[in-house]
């Protein structure tokens, strides 16, 4: 068996550098990452052998059964290899002088109400390297176009962005109509077409007393249609994850994060609209109702 190489420092930030920080699979940043010998050879520790990888993802590959993956990605090596060289490649053309890629940006509801914004990157052929959705839970339009502008500018100073004129109807929202499904979730349906929502809709909200943790579920009679829960996530994010929506929010400085918490609860109870809340805590099975929304001090537990 061969010796295993490790990779020098040097040649990890010239690799970390060179995929803008970011997992060659799934784009995201500031979570852990790590270098994978796409060939399996722990010795071939080469450059064009080292795929950057999130945690999640290098574990998806060497356990595919272990997930119930909600991108159904099978990251075999010739899978890897051709995310490497397309990401890798993409971010040596988008800081050119003048790139020949496009950041384009489309919003989705009406002009009364702008429900999310997504801001996808693009090569000229129309082929799509990576796609972020902006949902009302992780701030208001001004945070919107903070990050966006954000993104753009992190990728490459000469970027030209191209804004959809026309917002495009909510059905098609990649975050809550799971794109062009030209479909809406029976839940969201019913919310907005049955005339006895006002009176028979119930959100039930259960908030952990012992961590930063809580679940919320919004029922129509005695039909539950949607459920999702929000935690605190290593200190430094709120974790959203609903039955079409999963976002991680990161903490801002400025206010406590049980003020950040409950304004992301207060969104989405304020979008479904329901005609009686209940809130409960302690047992999670005989559940305390109490009269407010108050979360515990251990919701508190941020890192720096």
């Amino acid at each position: 068996m061969r010796k295993r190489k490790y990779p020098s420092k040097e040649q990890r930030e010239r690799l970390l550098t060179k995929n803008l920080y970011r997992c060659c699979v799934c784009k995201r940043e500031g979570i852990g990452l790590h270098l994978h010998h796409i060939d399996e050879d722990s010795s071939n520790t080469v450059d064009e052998n080292l795929a950057v990888l999130c945690v999640q993802d290098h574990d998806l590959h060497h356990r595919p059964d272990a997930y119930n993956h909600v991108r159904h990605i099978e990251l075999g090596s010739e899978k890897i290899k051709k995310f490497k060289t397309s990401w890798e490649s993409f971010i040596t053309e988008a800081r050119q002088d003048k790139p020949k890629i496009l950041a384009t940006v489309s919003v989705y509801g009406n002009y009364e109400h702008i429900h999310a914004a997504q801001l996808v990157m693009q090569w000229f052929d129309e082929n799509i390297e990576y796609e972020r959705v902006f949902h009302l839970l992780e701030g208001d339009y001004e945070y919107w176009v903070e990050e966006i502008m954000r993104e753009v500018d992190n990728f490459g100073k000469n970027i030209k962005i191209a804004i959809i004129n026309e917002p495009l109807p909510v059905e098609h929202c990649p975050c809550c109509g799971k794109g062009f499904s030209r479909t809406v979730k029976e839940g969201i349906a019913i919310q907005m077409t049955d005339p006895n929502w006002s009176t028979d809709s119930n959100c039930s909200i259960y908030i952990n007393p012992n961590q930063p943790s809580l679940a919320l579920l919004i029922s129509f009679r005695d039909k539950v249609i949607y459920q999702s829960n929000l935690h605190l996530c290593q200190g430094k994010y709120l974790h959203y994850s609903g039955d079409f929506y999963d976002e991680r929010i990161e903490l801002k400085k400025r206010s406590s994060v049980r003020t950040q918490a409950t304004k992301i609860m207060q969104k989405v109870v304020d979008n479904w609209q329901p005609s009686k809340i209940f809130i409960g805590t302690g047992d999670h099975d005989e559940p305390l109702l109490i009269n407010g929304f108050e979360l515990p001090l251990c919701w508190e537990k941020r890192t720096t």
